[in-house]
């Protein structure tokens, strides 16, 4: 049997995006199903929004809707899924705790959320749509991993 891995690194990633960012007591998660007639896939720590079903939701990229939450990691999707949630799976959406999140651009702690018509999230509030009760918890320099609260 060939090796499944043969090198290591010297230390374990500090987080990855959609991870619970720490273990609060006030912290809540929905379940729902990524919509079937949807073709944009959803990633961990993405933008979750209502889609056309009381149990149904889409990816922020391109759609509208209203606000659910952030995606969830999940290690036990179909190793085809590329570390994505796909049309028809079931899928973990944080609606309240910190999580986190891919930041498109530098941000500060205290900083409101909001997100672009792509689905990216930012602190910049022109031409995008703010997250209600949504504060970035960590900073950045960059883009790059952060910490967002929802409240």
């Amino acid at each position: 049997m060939p090796a499944v891995q043969t090198a290591y690194p010297n230390a374990q990633a500090p987080a990855y995006l959609g991870m619970v960012a720490n273990g609060e007591w006030v912290t809540n998660v929905i379940s729902r199903i990524v919509d079937p007639a949807s073709a944009t896939p959803i990633n961990f720590g993405d933008v979750v929004l209502q889609g056309a079903s009381e149990q149904l939701v889409v990816s922020a990229n391109g759609a509208t809707g209203a606000f659910r939450g952030l995606a969830l990691r999940n290690p036990t999707l179909p190793p085809g899924n590329s570390d994505q949630y796909l049309a028809t799976n079931s899928i973990a959406v944080l609606t309240k705790g910190v999580i986190w999140v891919n930041a498109a651009v530098a941000v500060t702690p205290g900083q409101p959320a909001f997100v672009t018509a792509v689905g990216l999230l930012t602190n910049v509030s022109t031409s995008n749509t703010a997250l209600a009760g949504a504060l970035w918890e960590s900073g950045t320099t960059g883009s790059g991993l952060a910490k967002l609260r929802l409240t």
